[in-house]
């Protein structure tokens, strides 16, 4: 690509009708998108505007392929069962995120989805997908989900090409299991691609965590990796458009923890345009108490371009349940810098900074570790929220992306929404979310846990419990928020459901959470890996 895209999401929620738009800067151009959605009645909701179309496994995962369109969809829900979406207008080039938008029309596009649940619960769905435009997309398939796996399959015909793809996800007491697999033809590639993040998994790839122990764990990783033509988005040539790299990342690592001090080592190895790149590093921590913990770090390439050795010396210290404060001492080149960093949590704010060394199997000449600044968080003034987030992606660069939300209706405990323009008050159903977070064996509570649901986010208070008045019975998105320490240390989900449906005040859509302290980040700093941009797509003309 000729340059890297920045910007994010401006929302306002009016109510029942919810207008987002999208602003950022690609190539020292503004780019951007908007799009309007609103619910009619208890079953259907319309969107206008820019959207992404969901082609495959209907999960949040990264073969979870969208394409890039501009035009109306209705949404229609007759039953619990049953879940139908249809669309038409255009589909193009451009970028998406969960942070920015940015489109460019350039054909045709009809899409219908059609998700059929064979349980009540949702555990077992049948699904089909279908794109109509100069080339056509036809795939069908079967996903089931439980507390602990997850696995599905689709096959069929992309862009007018064979396309099957794999999943398989296994989350136990000891074992962890992540594996997917896709097969596509190029014109399918085309049509998904994610230019915004760089790359896309493609083909194997595998993750597997084993923990036999308290506080032990061992990893091993293999990722393929497919890279976009390095034209910008608005390129049409079949030339450009069907330039693709490949590259590859391997990876094995393990750690202990014993009377509070931690050790353990990864090591990676990555193939890129045909360069080999190698590296390992090794961590030992101490938790001198509980609210004190140091962390060294030290990073060396094996086989790389960039053979400098980098150690990072960390001290972490946890003011209060809410305030932590972190010194990052870097090693690098001969010379020792200083950075500082830290953490804010509270109701009306959750804001991280620091500093995070990662490897990077896209970057020019080889694999290698990189450090760069990690920055997330949210501020919450009156009716508006701001948020920013950074993000590396595999090639290394680093991407900023802000959020901003206004919200002019607000529950009150009445049961009530209010306008603060109109001064009136309108009479809308009330319904609730509940739960609880607690820790997997002894069932301890888990304060001050964000749980997002929907695109909210509330807080468990002592006792581990939570709750969220909504407007709207139907399925909401729900997932614990575990990117910081609670109370001095790391949690990773054990259990949990990944929606919920809201209910009344006498029979409310409860969520129930099992968590365990991650060793790995709690005894470490981030060590060797990828944060990357949620799945976005492009689409280029199709030959």
């Amino acid at each position: 690509m000729a340059g890297q895209p920045s910007g994010g999401i401006i929302g306002v929620d009016f109510g029942n009708w919810t207008l987002d738009t999208s602003l950022g800067v690609y190539n020292g151009s503004a780019v951007g998108g908007a799009a309007v959605k609103t619910h009619i009645g208890t079953h259907s909701s319309v969107e206008i505007g820019d959207q992404a179309i969901e082609v495959g496994i209907p999960t949040q995962t990264e073969f979870n392929a969208q394409v890039l369109a501009r035009g109306a969809s209705l949404s229609y829900a007759p039953t619990q069962a049953l879940q139908v979406k249809a669309f038409a207008g255009m589909a193009g080039a451009g970028y998406a995120s969960t942070n920015v938008f940015y489109f460019e029309p350039q054909i045709p596009l009809g899409a219908l989805s059609i998700d059929y649940a064979l349980d009540a619960k949702k555990r077992m769905v049948l699904f089909t997908r279908a794109l109509f435009s100069n080339q056509q997309t036809l795939l069908g398939g079967f996903l089931y989900r439980s507390k602990q796996l997850q696995t599905g399959f689709a096959v069929g015909t992309g862009s007018n090409q064979p396309h099957a793809e794999g999943l398989f996800r296994y989350a136990g007491q000891q074992w962890e299991i992540r594996e997917q697999y896709l097969y596509s033809g190029n014109r399918f590639q085309l049509l998904t691609l994610p230019q915004f993040r760089i790359s896309q998994e493609d083909r194997e790839n595998l993750d597997v965590r084993w923990s036999p122990w308290k506080e032990t764990a061992f990893t091993l990783g293999h990722h393929e990796y497919l890279n976009p033509a390095t034209a910008g988005a608005s390129t049409s040539s079949a030339a450009a458009a069907s330039s693709f790299t490949r590259g590859s990342m391997d990876s094995a690592g393990g750690m202990f923890t014993l009377h509070r001090i931690g050790l353990g080592a990864d090591a990676y190895e990555s193939r890129f345009e045909g360069v080999y790149g190698s590296a390992a590093s090794f961590f030992a921590s101490e938790r001198l108490n509980k609210t004190l913990s140091f962390n060294e770090n030290y990073y060396v390439p094996l086989h790389s371009t960039n053979p400098a050795s980098t150690s990072v010396v960390t001290a972490s210290e946890n003011l209060n349940r809410r305030l932590n404060l972190t010194e990052f001492a870097t090693r690098a080149n001969g010379q020792w810098s200083l950075n500082y960093g830290g953490g804010l949590h509270w109701d009306w704010t959750d804001v991280n900074l620091g500093y995070s060394t990662n490897f990077i199997p896209l970057a020019a000449g080889g694999g290698r570790f990189e450090q760069s600044m990690d920055v997330n968080g949210h501020i919450n003034v009156g009716r508006l929220q701001f948020g920013i987030s950074t993000y590396v992606q595999p090639n290394g660069k680093l991407l900023y992306a802000y959020e901003i939300k206004s919200f002019y209706f607000h529950p009150l405990s009445s049961g009530k929404l209010s306008s603060p323009s109109m001064g009136a008050s309108m009479e809308f159903p009330n319904f609730v979310v509940v739960g609880h977070v607690t820790q997997e064996g002894t069932g301890k509570p888990v304060a001050d846990t964000p749980v997002l649901v929907g695109d909210e986010t509330v807080y468990t208070d002592d006792t581990g419990a939570f709750s969220l008045h909504v407007t709207r019975k139907h399925a909401y998105k729900i997932h614990l928020v575990l990117d910081h320490q609670i109370d001095s240390q790391y949690f990773e989900q054990v259990s949990g459901p990944a929606e919920i449906v809201a209910g009344t005040e006498k029979a409310p859509g409860e969520a129930e959470f099992v968590v365990r302290i991650d060793p790995q980040r709690t005894s470490s700093t981030p060590k060797g890996g990828i944060m990357i941009v949620n799945p976005g797509v492009t689409l280029h003309s199709n030959r």
